[in-house]
């Protein structure tokens, strides 16, 4: 196998994607392509050959993992097993603190969770987004409410015991009722972590072409926010702290990984459409299974987008990131990242609180409520 010349950090955080589904939701514009069980093993080889061409000059020892999609849980249980014998065989695990992987209800059997949980998986992500089933098959999932409780039981069972659900706020024909309903049923069920992401109509998604042909109204910005304002009363009365603008969790159960990515930490993703951060270096694997696997049958890594930005550009996105975080910023600790602006930022950030969109607190600057539903804005400011 060709040697990787020049080659690149391998970071303490690593992201798999697997581009496996069992059909398209409405909404998704993520890349990803229908399972089928011979070109998931071709891919596969791919990435056990990419894995090796990365970690074959210096260990990596990730603190922690995330495999997304995709569905990865639409891979058969042998091939669940060979995805995490690459990770083990390649990686050490000793810094270990999380292993997520994504899964839909109804994709996980006890077989496929013992595999999991054997290689040290210690974190289900459920894509669930609603409980009512005609708002599921009006976006095109392919599960059923009932679905999720059986895989809850499994994983369970299995003695997985952080899960995180995932739910999508403001579905078309969804109204505060209904809503409220969902927030409740998670409640109920009693996960570690919820999210609660506010429906944005992508494009190259099917929401998209219905919007553009006008047989979809999208969602206002009144609709998005009063559902987010939903979202956190009902949960932070059950609870559940809201440690990021869209994500709430059990106190200790933060997604380690994401949180690793907001604080402006270094991440290596591989598989196809998988991006990566390192250093001043950003790059994304081109979205193609054809070209990653013929990339890497050739002992190449796959083709790519890449940019190397500048360092006060640098700088600016880690700040950013880390204001979508309930804990706030230390301007002092990102005024020593080389390009940063500190005395630029102070007079942004005061500015910005003049509007009510910032706060500073106890030494750190924070959004207000209202900062939270204006985070874009903020963070345009700051760049």
């Amino acid at each position: 196998m060709k040697q990787l010349h020049g080659r690149e950090a391998v970071g303490q955080h690593l992201y798999i994607h697997v581009p496996f589904c069992d059909g398209k939701c409405a909404y998704c514009a993520f890349y990803s392509e229908r399972y089928a069980w011979e070109r998931a093993n071709r891919y596969l080889d791919a990435l056990d050959t990419e894995a090796s061409i990365r970690f074959n000059e210096t260990e990596a020892a990730p603190e922690t993992i995330y495999v997304g999609g995709g569905t990865p849980s639409i891979l058969n249980a042998a091939q669940l097993a060979r995805l995490c014998r690459i990770v083990t065989e390649r990686t050490a695990l000793r810094d270990l603190r999380e292993w997520t992987v994504e899964a839909n209800p109804g994709t996980l059997s006890p077989e496929k969770l013992r595999v999991l949980r054997d290689a040290g998986v210690n974190r289900i992500s459920l894509g669930v987004q609603s409980f009512d089933d005609a708002l599921l098959h009006r976006i095109g999932r392919r599960h059923s409410a009932a679905a999720l409780g059986e895989t809850l039981h499994a994983i369970r069972n299995a003695g997985i015991a952080n899960i995180g659900l995932d739910l999508i706020a403001a579905l078309p024909g969804a109204d505060d009722a209904n809503w409220l309903a969902t927030l409740q049923k998670a409640v109920e069920i009693g996960p570690q972590h919820i999210s609660a992401y506010a429906l944005t109509v992508e494009q190259g998604s099917r929401l998209a072409a219905l919007a553009e042909t006008g047989r979809l109204i999208s969602p206002t910005a009144d609709a998005q926010l009063r559902a987010l304002d939903q979202a956190e009363q009902a949960l932070t009365a059950a609870g559940y702290v809201r440690y990021e603008i869209s994500n709430y969790a059990k106190p200790g159960f933060e997604a380690k990984h994401n949180l690793s990515c907001w604080r402006g930490e270094d991440y290596l993703g591989m598989g196809p459409a998988a991006s990566s951060r390192v250093g001043l270096k950003r790059w994304t694997n081109q979205p193609s299974i054809e070209q990653y696997v013929e990339a890497l049958a050739a002992g190449h890594l796959p083709p790519r987008d890449e940019e190397t930005v500048s360092p006060d550009t640098d700088a600016a996105e880690r700040l950013v990131f880390a204001f979508r975080l309930a804990e706030g910023v230390d301007l002092e600790t990102y005024a020593a990242i080389p390009g940063s602006r500190p005395d630029q930022w102070m007079k942004t950030l005061e500015r910005l609180a003049t509007d009510g969109l910032t706060e500073a607190r106890h030494g750190r600057w924070h959004l207000t409520p209202r900062g939270c539903d204006l985070a874009d804005f903020v963070a345009a400011e700051l760049l």
